[in-house]
């Protein structure tokens, strides 16, 4: 799945679900989302992928400040988590 997808779920979810406050900018977030192509759907190295990464990228920084983990974020927390329990002597 890729990250734009997975923007697409989670903006879709805090609209239905999500904090009351939010709702609004996330609309919005996933309003922009589907004026634009998936990044991964367009050619490799043509300007119009460049494009629509960079466009998806922003609304990724919009969306973390609502809110949403990147799975590679996501990823390092739980690492993170395991290693602070192994260093402690715990099972977390």
């Amino acid at each position: 799945m890729s990250l734009a997808e997975e923007l697409i779920e989670w903006a879709e979810e805090e609209v239905e679900h999500g904090n009351p406050a939010h709702k609004e900018q996330v609309a919005l977030i996933l309003a922009q989302l589907h004026e634009i192509a998936d990044p991964e759907s367009l050619p490799v190295g043509s300007t119009q992928r460049f494009l629509a990464q960079r466009r998806v990228d922003k609304l990724v920084e919009k969306a973390e400040a609502l809110g949403f983990e990147t799975p590679g974020k996501m990823l390092k927390k739980e690492i993170g988590k395991k290693l602070a329990g192994q260093a402690l002597g715990i099972n977390l």
